[in-house]
């Protein structure tokens, strides 16, 4: 069971809560900069990620690190070609947080397989579905689809192919912030 790994946002936390694999999918965009609030809130965390060059801001993370009050280490490899991606995760014990697995669009059966442990991935949509697509679907516990507009995030957390899809959005402000506020309940 994951002891570490959140968002940092209350009302998605609670509902991710005692799930070992979780997969994020959308935007990249909007997916990365998720990735970058997971790591700052779940630190001490281990942290892998799968790209050539760029994207990754450790002053984005340091950022959110000062809004959540949580300055635990964070220990990043990276993973430069498709096949140091499996074992780069597996170099690590406990919760691993990997961004981009599939970057390098090959080998989907050895790094799904390398994935089956307490983890949560940050992955690119296409074509509607994560970069991983149906390699990952039968491993991960719960699938998040991640999309923004001008006034914040949805989240749409599918936890069983059966069941309908979860929708929780989350303001701007909420996400820095990490909780919605209440609304009119406020006060009542």
């Amino acid at each position: 069971m994951f002891k570490n790994m959140r968002l940092g946002i209350e009302n998605i936390d609670k509902i991710l809560e005692g799930n070992e694999r979780v997969e994020f999918y959308g935007n990249w965009e909007d997916v990365l900069f998720l990735a970058h609030r997971a790591v700052a809130s779940s630190a001490p965390i281990n942290v892998v990620i799968v790209q050539e060059f760029g994207k990754f801001d450790p002053f984005l993370v340091k950022k959110f690190q000062r809004i959540t009050g949580n300055y635990g280490e964070i220990v990043i490899r990276r993973a430069f070609k498709a096949e140091d991606v499996k074992p780069t995760i597996d170099s690590f014990q406990g919760e691993v947080i990997v961004i981009d697995p599939y970057f390098h669009r090959k080998d989907y059966t050895v790094i799904t397989s390398a994935l089956r442990r307490n983890v949560w991935v940050f992955t690119r949509e296409v074509n509607g579905l994560p970069q991983g697509g149906a390699f990952n679907h039968h491993s991960m516990h719960v699938i998040v689809r991640v999309s923004s507009s001008k006034w914040g995030y949805r989240f749409y957390i599918k936890k069983h192919p059966l069941m309908p899809e979860l929708e929780i959005p989350i303001s701007i402000e909420g996400i820095y912030r990490g909780e919605e506020d209440k609304g009119l309940l406020a006060w009542v």
